[in-house]
């Protein structure tokens, strides 16, 4: 059954929000209890915190204001009602989290760990739905448009720029707990979004035919044929395109092995695979 366009919509915010609350609660649960920093805006929210005891939600949600204000302008209307809708939940439920403690953290490391989980974990539902929690995105957006730099290389800088404050504040400790909360966030996001590991795979046979059906038959996958010619023989060969998930890449080096063992085979990460069998491409 196809889902209405205000459906979709509403499943959007609803499933933001659920992003933004998740965020809050592995802060407050795993990040604050360790006293651990962060990058972007909640960074500095979380040094407020731990210098002028200020709520780190109500500076969460001031220090993103002047962000939209700069932002508002350069980046998409819908990004930006979806952003600000997620930030707001995101900030109250950072201050109705103060406090909560559902399991003891003695180890900083834990706390680094599980922090940088939940929030790979929330931000990808977030993203996933077309917002954010605000903070550095919106920055590097708009000096991406303005100036050209890529937002890897200014988020890159100012994250660093905060980091090295916190070194500063926090000391070295927490400071290095700190990368490794960044690090597991970064990888949980981009696995989530990627979905389950997929080979891109490349083979060259002088069976062709034989072995795309066997690749059919025994894995369910499809494939295509691209026309190519060997340098050495001078000669036409079919080369065999497909992808498969990582755990079907033993019964497929199977099949190649049992219908050509002479067959080249090249076997390639693929980032992401958006189609049929894979990710829904929407």
């Amino acid at each position: 059954m196809k889902l209405t366009k205000r459906t979709k919509s509403i499943g959007g915010i609803l499933a933001i929000a659920a992003g933004a609350i998740i965020a809050a609660y592995g802060i407050q649960a795993f990040v604050v209890p360790s006293g651990l920093g962060g990058g972007g805006v909640g960074g500095i929210a979380l040094l407020l915190l731990y210098t002028l005891k200020l709520p780190i939600g109500l500076m969460t949600f001031l220090l993103n204001v002047p962000l939209f204000i700069l932002g508002w302008r350069e980046i998409n209307k819908d990004f930006i009602f979806k952003t600000i809708w997620g930030l707001v939940i995101f900030s109250i439920f950072l201050d109705l989290f103060k406090g909560i403690h559902p399991v003891p953290i003695n180890d900083i490391f834990l706390g680094a760990v599980y922090g940088g989980v939940f929030s790979g974990i929330s931000s990808s539902i977030v993203f996933r739905f077309g917002g954010s929690l605000g903070g550095t995105d919106i920055v590097s957006k708009v000096i991406h448009r303005r100036y050209g730099v890529p937002m890897g290389t200014s988020a890159l800088a100012i994250n660093s720029l905060i980091i090295l404050v916190s070194w500063a504040i926090l000391g070295s400790n927490r400071a290095l707990y700190t990368l490794v909360n960044l690090f597991v966030y970064g990888r949980v996001l981009d696995i989530i979004q990627s979905g389950v590991p997929s080979k891109s795979i490349t083979i060259i046979s002088d069976q062709p035919e034989a072995l795309v059906d066997r690749i059919m038959v025994d894995l369910g996958r499809g494939a295509t044929f691209l026309s190519g010619r060997g340098a050495y023989s001078n000669e036409p060969k079919n080369v065999i395109i497909c992808v498969v998930s990582l755990p079907e890449l033993g019964r497929l080096k199977q099949a190649v092995r049992d219908v050509d063992p002479e067959a080249f085979m090249i076997v390639s990460n693929a980032g992401e695979v958006l189609g049929r069998g894979f990710l829904k491409n929407e």
